[in-house]
């Protein structure tokens, strides 16, 4: 219900009547009447197949069909040629289904699109959603800084429609910037003049986080107790976020925790989620355990789940938790989680402020260096700027001698993938996009894996989890070159930026991936890399040096 909320809000002036009649296909289709929704969209298919087609597409946007949506969205794209007004819209929901994914890179890609669009076209609503999706992903990938002077250079010529939603990122930064007063002051004119349920859980939430911030703990549980029981009303699996985050306060601060019943439906809402909500689930299921000893183990694999999901705050704070738990009753995992949080310290610097967990990472924060190992050789390290070389415990994988070449492809689409996972219904369409993926053809994607296992070496670093096929232990230089540039963004000291930028710049001297030159999905990562090598580099030649 919340994507669908989400993107009916997002519907544009299409031409009147296409609007029109997509619209009154949403309105069926929200009131969850699946009879009625198909009565409709098959009388649209013989009156406007224009509008039929691309409310089909708004459907599999609007159901998760990822690899639905984008083969849908991506014919569309063919079908309205000339027409800057559609394709900018169909570009705009694309960057909503690839954000769906994990694929922050190519959801970018679409948005910038939308965004040109929009500029040649002087249609501020298409600008304004474009360039609020853009900031969206900074905050996703962390990119706290730079977000911040973003926002406020553009906020003053967003429409109507868009400012709160920059706002909210505005006063969720002022927190985690150790700015929680600040936060309140905004919070307060947003959540009086905010009708949506949806939208007034969220500010909810973030003024629960605020309080926390402040000391005052009890409103903070009471804030987001309404927050989550907000979520519930509209039947969202996000229901879970708030709820989690009230357990935890309840339970290191001894207050009264939220309603079980409560509870329990966030719970069965989140199971029907996404990645984000399920880490959810997991942090709650692991709250609610009596067993103290593996408290810090589960909450550091929640932590890791709202990493995956570009949770980053969430993954964060779970992720300290699990340290502070492991350091107080002498766990185990103490070491495992803080080398979790080595990359992530840096931008949570201000957390030293919260009342519950500020004291513990005051204390450790010495220990949190900076950077990845660069002496870590175990797992799979992948050099895919310049000449690939793949390397799988010090030994060498020539992926050209790999016979199955939509085994070692999809191979590379997982090493570029940020998390290093997609999902099997999506990799499988990236891999045969002609191909329907059903129980016949499925067993064509498992063929390709079971050979990129047995060419690995080592199958367990190729694993199913969920409805998802990810890689474990991997270390990428693109991955690196990220993680460079976003710790350069959160240092203050001007001479640790330089040394960072320049580690930065001699990784980013070469092309990506160049033995895969008419790719259309890795042109997409190719797109993404030659933008952060401008950010480096600023104009001049991106040429290999």
């Amino acid at each position: 219900m919340r994507d669908l909320n989400l993107l009916h809000s997002e519907f544009y002036h299409i031409g009147v009547k296409l609007l029109e009649r997509v619209e009154r296909g949403l309105e069926i289709l929200k009131t969850g009447s699946p009879g009625a929704f198909a009565n409709y969209v098959e009388k649209l298919k013989s009156e406007d197949p224009l509008g039929f087609a691309f409310l089909d597409f708004c459907a599999a946007v609007l159901g998760s069909r990822a690899p639905e949506a984008i083969k849908k969205g991506r014919r569309l794209l063919a079908r309205v040629r000339g027409e800057p007004e559609m394709t900018g819209r169909i570009y705009g929901m694309l960057g909503l289904v690839y954000r769906q994914t994990g694929e922050m890179e190519v959801a970018e890609n679409c948005y910038l699109k939308a965004l040109d669009i929009a500029e040649h076209a002087e249609d501020r609503e298409l600008w304004s959603f474009a360039k609020v999706n853009l900031l969206s992903l900074k905050f996703f990938r962390a990119e706290y800084d730079t977000l911040y002077m973003d926002i406020k250079g553009v906020l003053p010529t967003l429409t109507s429609s868009k400012s709160p939603r920059a706002r909210y990122l505005l006063a969720l930064l002022s927190i985690i910037t150790g700015k929680p007063e600040r936060a309140l002051d905004m919070l307060r004119s947003l959540i009086k003049t905010e009708k949506d349920k949806r939208h007034l859980s969220a500010l909810l939430e973030v003024k629960g986080f605020a309080l926390r911030m402040l000391g005052d703990l009890g409103g903070a549980v009471k804030l987001y107790t309404k927050s989550a029981l907000g979520y519930l009303e509209i039947g969202s699996a996000y229901s879970a976020f708030p709820c989690a985050k009230a357990l935890e306060i309840a339970r290191f601060a001894g207050l009264e925790p939220p309603p079980r019943e409560m509870v329990d439906r966030c719970m069965d809402f989140a199971k029907k989620g996404g990645l984000g909500e399920l880490a959810a689930l997991r942090e709650i299921e692991a709250l609610l355990s009596e067993d103290k000893a593996d408290l810090p183990h589960e909450l550091l694999k929640a932590a890791r789940d709202y990493l995956n999901a570009y949770q980053p705050v969430e993954a964060f704070v779970t992720g300290l938790s699990s340290a502070f738990l492991a350091w107080k009753h002498g766990g185990t995992v103490f070491h495992e989680a803080m080398r979790f949080l080595v990359p992530l310290a840096p931008s949570y610097r201000a957390m030293s402020r919260d009342p519950i967990l500020g004291p513990f990472l005051e204390a450790i924060y010495p220990l949190l260096t900076y950077g990845v190992d660069q002496r870590r050789q175990s797992g799979i390290r992948a050099h895919l700027i310049g000449e690939m070389r793949i390397f799988v415990d010090r030994r060498e994988v020539h992926l050209s001698e790999w016979r199955n070449k939509k085994s070692a492809r999809a191979f590379v689409y997982l090493l570029l993938s940020p998390k290093h996972r997609l999902p099997y219904d999506h990799l499988f369409y990236l891999i045969w996009p002609r191909r329907k993926y059903n129980e016949r053809s499925r067993e064509l994607l498992y063929t390709a894996m079971v050979v990129a296992r047995r060419n690995l070496g080592r199958p367990d670093l190729l694993i199913k989890k969920g409805d998802y096929y990810q890689l474990e232990d991997v270390w990428t230089d693109l991955g690196e070159l990220e993680n460079l540039m976003r710790l350069a963004d959160a240092t203050r000291d001007p001479a640790e930026k330089e040394e960072l930028l320049a580690r930065a710049r001699e990784l980013a001297k070469g092309e990506l991936l160049p033995e895969f030159p008419y790719d259309r999905h890795i042109d997409e990562y190719r797109q993404y890399y030659n933008r952060l090598r401008k950010r480096l580099f600023g104009d001049a030649p991106l040429s290999p040096q």
